[in-house]
């Protein structure tokens, strides 16, 4: 990264709402930026990987790429989930494929068949002749993992943060939802988009563009005039709004006094990558991975009271529907950002929100201090929502 556009990333980060900028167009697609933001943001930070219920069983496992580290989430027979490396360490093969699957008794490399246990020790090599091969010199590295509100998170860093720090203050806000009545979860295929990593989380946070580009989706049912902070900063932030969806089955059965924040939902944003819109019926969310400065990976799910039985159904295809729309939009945008004349102006009021991610990427890649936390007129809603 030159010196000129470290200096102004910097600079960008820290500015408060009141004179908050869009951020340099070189800084969504310059090589030299995206490798300090992978090292800093996503290998050394809690990682959103998937929900719990979809590894209940011995060896269920989960693996992901963050940003070219392979990864895989498994429950052990002893019932504990683990991360471990899913890079055989013979030669490097990609033990498990990626996505969901069962390990069986035992992960077996498909090259050379080296075998390593649901713990990550290894266990033995065919055909090794007269080389003595170490046991303990080739176990499987291991991750912090941690486990919230049936959410599990991966930490690649050698001395992680304790995860109940990165999201101090945050459960009081949704206790109102019963997070807990979510067990079933389901997750979609993933998409790939044209597009910088940190143009999809800006464009996944705020509300402020629904009424233009969601005009026939997310506006009917989320209008952006009745967008609102909830609170936060660096670390997490809550915006919320009115569900104005008349299909809901919230508004067919509930009647009578009950707390307004029932009629609302507030979008999570747990940085780098975490994306998830909750309220009273579910938990639904995109997690976005960078797969190189120019592309990413956006990847849906949720968690709901009832099993899902038909992703054919309107709901979905309403999900689909304005993901469509996301990455349309997106990918226009990253087509502007390589001009050399263009320069973006003010952000507004809605986009409090994308100072709060920057204020997180601020005190991650230059070690400027943390934004105090902030909360908005509308956090009693949910604090005391009776």
């Amino acid at each position: 990264m030159s010196q000129s556009l470290m200096t102004a990333y910097k600079d960008a980060v820290a500015t408060p709402i009141g004179e908050a900028r869009c951020l340099p167009f070189a800084l969504y697609h310059d090589r030299s930026v995206f490798a300090p933001e992978a090292e800093s943001l996503f290998h050394n930070d809690w990682v959103f990987a998937c929900a719990e219920a979809k590894l209940a069983d011995a060896g269920d496992y989960f693996a992901l790429e963050i940003v070219r580290e392979q990864v895989v989430i498994i429950r052990g027979k002893d019932g504990e989930l683990r991360a471990l490396s899913n890079n055989c360490r013979h030669r490097g093969t990609p033990l498990l494929d990626l996505g969901f699957g069962n390990a069986g008794k035992n992960i077996v490399c498909p090259y050379h068949a080296w075998t390593f246990d649901d713990k990550g020790s290894f266990r033995g090599a065919p055909f090794a002749g007269e080389v003595a091969i170490e046991k303990d010199d080739h176990c499987l590295p291991q991750y912090a993992v941690a486990v919230w509100k049936g959410l599990v998170f991966v930490n690649l860093a050698d001395e992680p943060q304790p995860f109940s720090e990165r999201i101090e203050g945050l459960d009081a806000y949704l206790e109102v939802f019963e997070l807990d009545r979510f067990q079933h979860a389901y997750h979609l295929e993933a998409e790939y988009w044209n597009a910088n990593w940190k143009l999809a989380v800006e464009n996944g946070i705020e509300s402020y563009h629904l009424f233009k580009v969601h005009k026939e989706t997310l506006e009917t049912m989320t209008p952006t005039k009745q967008a609102y902070y909830v609170a936060g900063s660096s670390e997490w932030t809550l915006t919320g709004g009115a569900i104005k969806d008349e299909r809901s089955t919230l508004t067919k059965w509930l009647t009578g006094s009950h707390p307004e924040a029932y009629s609302q939902y507030v979008l999570l944003f747990l940085p780098p990558s975490l994306i998830a819109v909750i309220d009273y019926e579910g938990m639904h969310w995109i997690q976005i991975l960078p797969t190189d400065a120019e592309h990413c990976e956006v990847i849906p799910g949720g968690l709901s009271q009832q099993p899902v039985k038909n992703f054919d159904s309107p709901e979905f295809q309403f999900t689909h529907a304005f993901l469509a729309e996301d990455k349309e939009i997106c990918e226009r945008v990253q087509r502007g950002m390589h001009s050399q004349k263009g320069e973006g102006g003010k952000l507004v009021s809605l986009e409090q929100i994308l100072v709060d991610f920057r204020h997180y990427v601020g005190n991650r890649l230059f070690g400027t201090c943390p934004e105090p936390f902030r909360e908005g007129e509308r956090a009693a809603l949910f604090l005391d929502p009776k």
